[in-house]
């Protein structure tokens, strides 16, 4: 039996957003296909990350490696 629902991923946990006629304990096979939606959500999510870290970089203040020991091998 094949059946195409949609579902939330929440706090780890795949939640349909319709009743599955499944008896507890049936092994399914999971085939993950983002919903278009999804995609705007992830371009804005990166668009916001690209923000901050533009408002807040981030500075250890410390020495640079230079590229002789970056590339040092013993």
């Amino acid at each position: 039996m094949t059946q195409v629902i949609t579902a939330t991923f929440v706090d780890g946990v795949l939640r349909p957003e319709e009743e599955l006629t499944l008896a507890s304990g049936t092994k399914v096979r999971l085939l993950l296909d983002l919903c278009p939606e999804a995609d705007l959500n992830s371009a804005e999510a990166f668009t916001q990350l690209d923000r901050l870290c533009a408002e807040l970089p981030v500075d250890s203040l410390g020495s640079r490696l230079t590229r002789e020991q970056l590339h040092e091998r013993r």
